[in-house]
């Protein structure tokens, strides 16, 4: 009955209600006002996206950077079918080595045929055992697709729970692992992956990666997996049809949207012919965006190289970042202005995402009360699921929690955070202005057993100079 009134109560967004619950006298409740910041910064799983190529030993810097593609040779994680998920996992502890100190995550793509790789790439990362002597038929030989799906099994097996791991995309068949082989033809006259490869492989790729997001190339295949898509010729006019295929599978409420610009083909108009040429036009950039919103779209590569410090790209670039992926923003807070310890504490608070996309996954959304060091000194995650929070909706989270009998009184700042689950830290951040450095968005002030003696949370920190930021790899 307690917990009703007081739900009811913070329904009504009221400014100041009065509401009785166990062991307290009638409290006000205090409805706050948050303001959405003006700035653009890196967020997990979202933005301007680098990319490792083959011959690169390390991931490049961003300012927006959280999330990098890694192209991979299939043969530096499998030589043959007797190699296990180890050498699988022996391999991406080396290469990825610290990265979650720069709260940096990966999309891996692994390959076999890389035209351009640094050794020529002309004839591929073919591992032992496999007929590849026909350019066009070794793909759809049958003892080279049972191979592929015993392979998927193994990068599951390393990288479905492995939190350096953003995403997949699935790679591995055709050039550059884009599932085409052009200029060559198949049987039947495609150069596109044929069912005969889709269906094994999008039964494997579904049954190895029940916890992270896969991606493929065309939205024309995999028709029947609830895959992702990466559009790596994005906002090209002459690719028009491919972003026009995933706009109506509608997949992207559940599923990840990623891609590339491509500046080595087409018509270059709509784009600038190169990163800095994007962002150096507001038509350019305004068409990008565009696409971001239409297709949803959470993080774009080649893009990420434009030049970082030239002041004239900064406001461009700025503009995408908050386009691409999710933007949440805190509107207003109910909460009781002063708390008895080992009592509850009901917390009432409505955000909007003005992003494009939703975040993928259920990372928990924490409440704290922070001392005058703005350390917490309790701490409470909240029964929300952050996927739910879609784009261009208002969406309103109630809860109430009862705080330890021996919590010692005084004014605390009344705080939320989303954790990365590795290793439970502060990662996710809101895009208010109110903010402090860390991870953590105050709400506001909260007296617990007392009176609060001081009302302001400021002074407060720029989410984008913050570097802080990192999660543990266990």
């Amino acid at each position: 009955m307690i917990k009703r009134i007081l739900r009811n109560a913070l329904l009504m967004g009221c400014l100041l209600a009065v509401v009785s619950y166990t062991g307290m006298e009638a409290e006000e409740l205090i409805t706050v006002q948050l303001t959405e910041t003006n700035e653009a910064f890196a967020n997990p799983m979202k933005g301007f996206r680098p990319t490792r190529f083959i011959q690169d030993d390390t991931f490049p810097q961003g300012e927006y950077a959280t999330v990098a593609k890694q192209y991979i040779k299939y043969t530096d994680l499998e030589m043959s079918p007797e190699d296990t998920a180890q050498k699988i996992i022996d391999w991406s502890n080396q290469a990825w080595a610290g990265i979650e100190k720069r709260n940096l995550k990966v999309i891996p793509r692994v390959v076999i045929v890389y035209p351009n790789g640094p050794d020529g790439g002309t004839d591929g990362y073919w591992p032992e055992g496999v007929d590849h002597s026909h350019m066009a038929l070794r793909w759809i030989e049958e003892a080279f697709i049972d191979r592929l799906c015993a392979f998927a099994a193994k990068l599951g097996e390393a990288w479905d729970n492995d939190p350096r791991v953003a995403a997949i995309e699935m790679g591995l068949w055709g050039k550059w692992g884009e599932h085409h082989v052009w200029p060559l033809d198949l049987p039947g006259g495609s150069d596109r992956i044929p069912r005969q490869v889709q269906d094994p492989l999008g039964d494997a790729f579904a049954r190895a990666f029940p916890n992270k997001k896969v991606m493929v190339r065309y939205a024309l295949t995999f028709k029947d997996y609830d895959f992702g898509f990466f559009w790596d010729s994005f906002a090209l006019p002459n690719d028009r049809v491919s972003a026009l295929l995933m706009i109506e599978r509608d997949s992207w409420r559940t599923q990840m949207m990623s891609g590339e610009v491509a500046y080595d083909w087409g018509d270059q108009r709509a784009v600038g012919g190169s990163p800095d040429g994007t962002l150096a036009s507001d038509a350019c950039t305004d068409h990008v965006i565009d696409w971001i919103r239409q297709t949803h779209t959470s993080s774009l590569g080649w893009i990420a190289d434009y030049s970082q410090d030239r002041e004239d790209l900064a406001a461009n670039a700025a503009r995408i970042q908050k386009a691409l992926g999710y933007r949440y923003v805190l509107n207003t807070a109910t909460y009781p202005q002063t708390v008895q310890p080992g009592e509850q504490l009901p917390l009432r608070f409505e955000i909007n995402n003005v992003g494009s996309a939703p975040f993928y996954y259920p990372w928990p959304v924490e409440v704290s009360l922070l001392n005058t060091e703005q350390e917490p000194v309790w701490q409470a995650v909240m029964d929300v699921d952050i996927r739910n929070w879609l784009p261009d909706e208002t969406h309103t989270v109630i809860e109430a929690f009862v705080l330890p009998q021996n919590l010692p009184a005084g004014t605390y700042t009344l705080a939320l955070a989303v954790l990365d689950p590795a290793g439970n830290v502060p990662s996710l951040r809101f895009a208010n202005a109110q903010y402090y450095t860390g991870g953590r968005t105050p709400l506001g002030t909260i007296g617990i057993g007392q009176a609060p003696d001081l009302t302001e949370t400021g002074p407060y920190d720029s989410l984008y100079a913050d570097r802080s930021l990192y999660y543990i790899v266990e």
